[in-house]
């Protein structure tokens, strides 16, 4: 029995790369919050020409257990990055009022690294939605001060965390880590593009401003072409050869009178696409809604076109059939470069 999926107002462009959605996990930073973190403490050394080495900084909480629970998933971030320490982010923004907020998130690269599987690394764009804990600091203290003009002293920092009791520390953590990465803003001069730019949000406590895509430029539609041409060619071998030795010659010679080959040779190729996908009975009906791109691209990285693929009689490939197709792909085209 044939699955009954609606594909027909479904375009895919093979020239484009499907958004996919990253969401990164709030827990580390409710851990945060909970652990009490009255401060940061700042240790250093001297080598033998007086030259001052930071040595580590330590996150100042007062509850044991979300603290010890904080750094596991800090260190858990970096284990699934190869032991790489800069997978934890550490932001020092200094602030008008003559302090500073320190920002601990996922490093944004490593998280997309991480999370998006080898076989989709070039044949998506990933959308990272991190969450970003902020510790304020009333004051540019000489020991920050010292810590951010000798960072470049060292090779890495440990980074750890103490329990302390009133104004007591009480207990070293047994957890830590080493990191090579710091980045030092001032307020008003951090970069949109930045992750440390979430601050201005939260401080502001409003939404960032998102900037609408750019439209696609001449160059861009050209690579956009190229790229069409080379996915389809990985994709569908036997579908663009078929193409090549006349099939459909007729119907493809009068829709070039209208529009361009590609456009055509790419409809042709998902009416064959969603129709294979219709033979699937395993298939849900959420196949057509909302992500659908990405599931085109599964589809087509993990089932490989051989000469027992499904292709519907010649006759199912009428011009009305092909027109609306080429529309609807160039509908998709169009509301990936509008939307924000």
């Amino acid at each position: 029995m044939m699955n009954k999926l609606d594909f027909s107002k479904i375009g895919f462009d093979y020239g484009l790369k499907p958004h996919l959605m990253l969401v990164g996990d709030p827990e580390f930073s409710k851990l945060f919050l909970a652990g009490k973190c009255i401060g940061l403490c700042y240790e250093f050394s001297k080598d033998k020409e007086d030259l001052i080495k930071p040595e580590s900084l330590s996150f100042i909480f007062e509850n044991e257990k979300p603290a010890e629970d904080f750094f596991k998933i800090l260190l858990n971030w970096i284990d699934k990055s190869n032991g790489d320490g800069n997978a934890v982010a550490m932001d020092f923004i200094e602030t008008d009022e003559g302090g500073y907020t320190l920002g601990i998130s996922p490093d944004r690269k490593r998280f997309i690294d991480r999370m998006v599987p080898k076989s989709h690394k070039e044949k998506v764009s990933p959308v990272a939605m991190l969450f970003t804990q902020f510790k304020e600091i009333p004051t540019l203290s000489k020991s920050y001060l010292d810590f951010k003009n000798n960072i470049n002293n060292i090779d890495n920092l440990c980074i750890g965390y103490v329990i302390a009791k009133g104004e007591k520390i009480i207990k070293k953590g047994e957890k830590h880590f080493f990191k090579t990465e710091f980045n030092f803003y001032e307020e008003n001069n951090i970069s949109e593009d930045n992750m440390a730019a979430v601050y201005h949000a939260v401080k502001k406590q409003s939404d960032l401003v998102k900037k609408p895509r750019p439209k696609p430029t001449e160059h861009l539609v050209q690579e956009l072409g190229k790229r069409r041409l080379l996915e389809m060619k990985s994709y569908l071998p036997l579908t663009l050869n078929r193409l090549q030795n006349k099939w459909l010659e007729i119907i493809i010679e009068k829709l070039e009178k209208e529009y361009e080959k590609d456009q055509i040779v790419q409809a042709i190729c998902n009416l064959t696409i969603f129709e294979r996908l219709k033979q699937n009975v395993d298939l849900s009906s959420d196949f057509t809604g909302q992500g659908y791109p990405n599931r085109i691209l599964d589809y087509l990285l993990f089932t490989f076109e051989s000469f027992d693929s499904y292709y519907p009689d010649d006759d199912f490939y009428t011009e009305e059939r092909i027109i609306q197709q080429i529309q609807n792909d160039k509908n998709e085209l169009t509301q990936y470069f509008n939307k924000p």
